[in-house]
């Protein structure tokens, strides 16, 4: 059998010889996969022999490792945030449009700037707490100072995606330090995202007279905002759904909504944002309102497409099409609220209330898949609170305690 080494000349280095052209380098270590001793040589042209040691101690270093190119330790964040993106998009764990769009924003806007160029090992939690005390001073509103707008539920969900992104990384490169144990996400409990004065959510004086407000000024809009506000539903999930074609989410015969889509961002996914699919027996003025809805389509393109609520192209209304109509109606009315589209949503909780359906029947229609959830999204008005004293107070007697009644009788 030839000599691997045959022509080589040999050098003061152990496993290097000098050739024609450059050097040969061999070398053996230990498989890290097998434990068994693994034998590697290389022939390098055009270098000097200090480069020769250089190669020849990177070939070591890569049989170490079991043939790893790149030493988990002295990855970059970005290089594996990179990978972990096409793993996620080939196992579908990013299927929606907007979770892909949320995930990739986060890492490039928030993540990547400040742990890009660090290698995965040298990332300590000293160095996730310092990165979360310097969003949490964004928070803090200084005086002559215009405020960020962020929320301290903004800055934990980049928090939860930065955990989740080094605990992938510390399970599939074996890191041998886990930065992300002990850290917790910031206190939200002080934090109101809505108020007394800020509930964004209609009263039922309010609603009446923003319906018909909503009537009389976006009329294109009114049986939008009518089925949103009766059913609870997100934007999202009114805009892709169809009255005719093969896949009806409308069946008009049954009177039954069906809502089983949500279209963000461009693209209808085949579920909702909770996963649950609903079906929804609509009331005759519902229906009656929906049927108004469609007679008023202008011939064409709206006409002819099957979307309950499409363009004037016949596709998905644009996300933002409520929220300029919304604000104007409110105003015509007198409504000083500030209102976004999840008004409808959260309007839905509390007309339920006060129409003392069933809290079972209210999750239902909503799709919330919690009591907390439902809590999240209602705002209990004062004339509830009055009235329920009030009946407590009744109950107990306190009328008659004032008046002075004969406590034994």
């Amino acid at each position: 059998m030839t000599s691997w080494n045959v022509d080589g000349e040999s050098t003061k280095y152990s496993g290097i010889f000098r050739t024609e052209r450059g050097y040969r380098v061999r070398v053996h270590a230990i498989d890290p996969n097998t434990g068994t001793t693994k034998h590697a040589d290389e022939t390098f042209e055009g270098i000097t022999l200090e480069d020769a040691v250089r190669k020849q101690a990177e070939l070591e270093r890569t049989l170490r490792r079991g043939g790893r190119e790149l030493a988990p330790e002295r990855m970059r964040y970005a290089t594996y945030v990179a990978s972990l993106l096409a793993r996620k998009l080939a196992t579908g764990k990013l299927a929606t449009p907007s979770s892909r769009r949320g995930w990739t924003d986060t890492q490039a806007l928030h993540l990547v700037p400040a742990f890009g160029d660090w290698d995965l090992g040298a990332i300590k939690r000293v160095d996730i707490e310092a990165w979360k005390t310097s969003q949490a001073k964004r928070l803090i509103q200084r005086p002559g100072h215009t405020p960020t707008p962020i929320s301290p539920h903004t800055v934990n969900q980049r928090l939860r995606v930065l955990l989740a992104t080094l605990r992938a990384a510390v399970g599939e490169l074996d890191l041998s330090y886990d930065p992300t144990r002990g850290v917790e996400p910031l206190d939200t409990s002080t934090h109101e995202t809505f108020t007394e004065e800020e509930p964004n959510s209609l009263t039922v004086e309010e609603l009446r007279s923003f319906l018909a407000h909503a009537r009389a000024l976006y009329p294109q809009h009114f049986a939008m905002l009518s089925l949103g506000v009766a059913t609870g539903r997100r934007p999202s999930e009114l805009r892709p759904l169809r009255r005719m074609g093969p896949t009806p989410d409308l069946r008009w015969q049954e009177g039954v909504l069906l809502v089983r889509q949500s279209q963000t961002l461009g693209g209808v996914v085949a579920k909702t944002k909770t996963g649950r699919r609903l079906r929804i027996p609509l009331p005759k003025d519902l229906l009656d309102i929906l049927a108004w809805h469609v007679d008023q389509l202008p011939p064409g393109a709206m006409r002819d497409s099957e979307l309950l609520f499409p363009s004037t192209s016949g596709g998905w209304r644009s996300p933002t099409c409520l929220d300029k109509p919304i604000r104007r109606i409110a105003r015509a009315a007198g409504i000083s609220k500030h209102l976004s589209a999840k008004f409808m949503r959260r309007t839905f909780q509390d007309l339920g209330r006060a129409a003392d359906v069933h809290d079972l029947v209210v999750r239902a229609i909503s799709g919330h898949t919690t009591r907390q959830m439902q809590d999240h999204y209602s705002s209990v008005a004062p004339t509830e609170v009055r009235d329920g004293l009030a009946r407590v107070m009744s109950l107990a007697g306190f009328r008659e305690a004032l008046a002075g009644g004969d406590p034994q009788r």
